[in-house]
């Protein structure tokens, strides 16, 4: 869970933002920490603490144009990894009975192919 909690936010805000991590930080941070918090949560519960603040340091190390994967295969037109990455998040959240808003919003919108 510990890669997921960085991961998961990075695909999820890249790719809604069709854009970089450097976007993603300048534009959209208070999602990012939503999200870093949520998927934080869903770990803790999970049994496998992750620390948000070492998270989002990480983040903030991040070169600016750093493109997820998901972000390059959604620009490409190939299937996303949605499923396995946002989508685990959120069943594991329902497991555990965490609420994840933002992710959740997030995902839909991926899902339905919209954007802000």
């Amino acid at each position: 869970m510990g890669k997921l909690a960085f991961l998961a936010p990075l695909a999820l805000l890249t790719t809604h933002a069709a854009a970089p991590a450097g976007t993603v930080l300048t534009n959209r941070r208070a999602d990012l920490h939503a999200v870093i918090d949520e998927v934080a949560a869903v770990a803790a519960a999970a049994g496998a603490p992750v620390d948000p603040a070492g998270i989002r340091a990480m983040f903030d190390r991040l070169q600016p144009g750093m493109k997820s994967s998901m972000l390059r295969d959604a620009e490409a037109g190939r299937p996303t990894e949605l499923d396995a990455i946002g989508g685990a998040v959120l069943r594991a959240a329902a497991r555990h009975g965490v609420a994840t808003p933002v992710t959740a919003r997030l995902v839909a919108a991926l899902r339905a192919g919209t954007r802000p």
